[in-house]
């Protein structure tokens, strides 16, 4: 086996049902029950304009060398409904976009539910109307190269969190977060939980109802010093 340049061609796939329930639920809701170390690095921001708020889908690993993007057409060969293409970009590089308008195009008529890159892309005027779900960490007219190697549907690192194949994905305006496949019933549990207790705290205070006197008691907790005066005399 070829280990650094090899194409695995199945991945786990979660049901419908599954990402249908997560594309409900905010991404930070969901992060806050999952200790808030799902989140990926806010330099992978949102480029497109999806008429969706919220997307969930599968993971479709893709690991290539910086500035090299043919493991990238070949992962649009094999993009299925629902899966979110992922893209490590090895070893960081931002001097050349790895993706522009045409393979985004090609993308979204396969039915993908969105493209995450750890690097830059090309095209924005187009990429600004798109409804996909499109982040990278920004832009640079440079092209990339088509050598490799690389490999897809692999664990790999994007925007500071570990991927596996088939692992789900959500994503909205505040970014993007990754919930492993085996933990995602568990996660769904608890994040619906969370949510409903979410929304009544909003309730609460828009009708000036909200109980802030957990903030005294955690800072007695603290043992934080009052002083009833000034910091200069």
């Amino acid at each position: 086996m070829t280990i650094g340049n090899r194409i695995f061609l199945k991945k786990p796939e979660a049901p419908q049902e599954l990402l249908d329930a997560f594309g409900s639920i905010p991404a930070a809701n969901i992060s806050d029950t999952m200790g808030r170390l799902v989140g990926m690095h806010p330099r992978i921001q949102l480029q497109s304009a999806p008429k969706r708020p919220i997307t969930a889908g599968r993971a479709l690993t893709i690991k290539t060398r910086s500035g090299d993007n043919l493991m990238l057409h070949q992962a649009l060969n094999m993009a299925k409904p629902g899966d979110v293409l992922i893209v490590s970009n090895d070893g960081g590089e931002m001097y050349r976009s790895l993706i522009g308008e045409i393979m985004f195009t090609y993308l979204a008529s396969t039915g993908a539910a969105g493209i995450i890159i750890d690097g830059p892309i090309r095209d924005i005027d187009a990429v600004h109307q798109m409804e996909m779900p499109i982040y990278a960490t920004g832009t640079n007219p440079a092209g990339p190269y088509k050598e490799g190697p690389g490999e897809i549907n692999v664990p790999i690192s994007c925007g500071g969190i570990s991927i596996n194949p088939g692992d789900i994905i959500v994503m909205d305006q505040d970014g993007v977060i990754v919930i492993p496949l085996q933990e995602a019933e568990t996660v769904l549990k608890n994040a619906r939980a969370f949510q409903e207790k979410d929304e009544s705290k909003l309730k609460l205070t828009q009708e000036g109802k909200s109980n802030r006197d957990w903030v005294n008691k955690l800072i007695e907790e603290k043992k934080v010093e009052i002083i009833d005066g000034t910091y200069y005399k």
